[in-house]
């Protein structure tokens, strides 16, 4: 029988304009720098081959960043990429996942889409034990209608810090806009503290402009284990190789009746309500109000001002990233992974039991005030263990929870609001008649009516 003739092909493979300039329209150009950080953590994870053992495992790593106008550059002293993976580190894309350290990286994508985003040339010098390169971006390789993939790659003298320098003389003009404001540099700061907050706790240093940043986590009000008064609702089980922490409770005092009023009239610009989801202890959503943590589902009320002394967590800690619920630019949630329902069914729980108890003293704010003194603020990461030390086990192998501990009024005797409006120079008129002048609050007139009649029906005995 006659050999067959191969069929006829056509190139299949990607081009360059759809990485250079279609995938950065899909992340933000502060989530961009964010990717650069994380890859600086992988670095040193990789570093300490994962077993991040102690309080502060990471510490001795930092990363350094740089911006302005002028330019960007990040440095890190976490090991560099050693010879056998410097293929594999330059492509558009990872062949293989490394399983054994905790990361959040699974595509291969996050340096080379952010040097996309921020610049229209660059240069990667890594500093490793076994030898030292640069790799160049140039002008004509990141122009979308070249379709050369080949990267200038040399060898450079090493440093005695081992690690990895990305430096991007010139920006793009809209980004050295950004880089010259102030206000995104303030922004950028805040996001990594909050984004890294945990990391940072653990011993990892991120400076930005010579900034030594400090971490940003969440404190709730929480009393030890047994004990009467404010503590939060606390689960905890692993789940398919996923370590599965939820806790939900207060990080303020209830909100009082003048504060829901205010903020319908003027919404706060930063809230700090919500629920936050945290991956391999990187923060992948921030204070979440919508239905993606529960909040308008499964009997949980609407996200309210009157709840804006609720927050908690959902955290997924595993060695395979693969089994993470997060999207491409690790910012986002894939919301239909079953590890991602299922921790939601116990944070849709913890709610319930915060918003009842907002429910129960409504009016009667200021009663609660001796439980949250009582109950201090602790780092909810670090320092609240509730479930583990005494939750009840669910069946099945189902993990441990502890209910929230939250008190009950004796008695309900709550404040109601009386409002209504009446023209001004009514208002003026019964000002001058109980204070003898016009006083400037109409509430001030209003509240000497209302305590005037109840002093005189009390007389009377109705």
């Amino acid at each position: 029988m006659a050999e067959e003739e191969p069929g006829e092909t056509i190139w299949g493979g990607p081009t360059k304009r759809f990485f250079v300039s279609m995938l950065t329209r899909d992340i933000e150009l502060k989530d961009a720098i964010l990717d650069l950080i994380d890859n600086c953590v992988d670095g040193a994870t990789r570093q300490l081959k994962g077993k991040l053992k102690g309080e502060k495992p990471y510490e001795g790593y930092w990363a350094r960043l740089s911006l302005s106008a002028e330019g960007f550059e990040i440095a890190d002293n976490c090991g560099g990429i050693p010879e056998s993976s410097i293929k594999d580190a330059f492509l558009l894309g990872r062949p293989k996942l490394d399983h054994k350290i905790p990361t959040i990286g699974m595509y291969g994508i996050g340096m080379k889409r952010a040097i996309f985003k921020i610049g229209e040339e660059a240069f990667v010098q890594s500093f490793s034990i076994d030898g030292a390169f640069e790799v160049e971006y140039t002008r004509d390789w990141l122009d979308p209608e070249n379709d050369e993939w080949d990267l200038p790659i040399s060898e450079v003298a090493n440093k005695k810090t081992k690690g990895l320098t990305i430096l991007i003389p010139s920006l793009r003009k809209e980004v050295a806009k950004k880089f010259g404001n102030s206000s995104f540099e303030n922004d950028l700061k805040t996001a990594v503290s909050e984004h890294f907050g945990y990391l940072i706790q653990r011993g990892f240093v991120v400076y930005v402009n010579d900034e030594k940043l400090r971490s940003r986590t969440l404190h709730l009000h929480g009393l030890d284990g047994q004990q009467e008064g404010i503590r939060p609702f606390d689960f905890e089980a692993v789940r398919d190789g996923v370590h599965v922490r939820v806790t939900v409770g207060f990080f303020r005092p209830l909100t009082k009746m003048e504060e829901v009023d205010e903020e319908a009239e003027r919404p706060v610009e930063k809230r700090e309500a919500g629920i936050s989801v945290i991956c391999n202890d990187r923060l992948v959503l921030l204070n979440d109000v919508s239905m993606k943590t529960g909040w308008g589902d499964g009997g949980v009320a609407r996200y309210h001002p009157q709840f804006r002394g609720i927050a908690g967590f959902i955290i997924f800690s595993t060695d395979n990233p693969e089994k993470l619920p997060i999207s491409t630019t690790k910012r986002d949630l894939d919301v239909g992974e079953e590890i991602f329902l299922f921790a939601r069914q116990y944070c849709i729980e913890g709610l319930k039991e915060c918003i009842a108890f907002t429910n129960k003293w409504k009016g009667m704010e200021e009663e609660t005030e001796k439980f949250f003194s009582a109950a201090k603020l602790k780092d909810a990461r670090t320092e609240i263990h509730l479930a583990a030390k005494h939750g009840i086990p669910l069946r099945g192998g189902g993990g441990k929870k502890l209910n929230a501990s939250l008190p009950v009024p004796a008695q309900r005797n709550p404040m109601r609001r009386i409002s209504f409006a009446r023209k001004e120079d009514a208002i003026k008129t019964v000002s001058v008649h109980l204070f003898g002048e016009d006083v400037d609050s109409p509430k001030q007139v209003g509240e000497e009516c209302f305590d005037r009649m109840l002093k005189t029906a009390k007389k009377e005995g109705r």
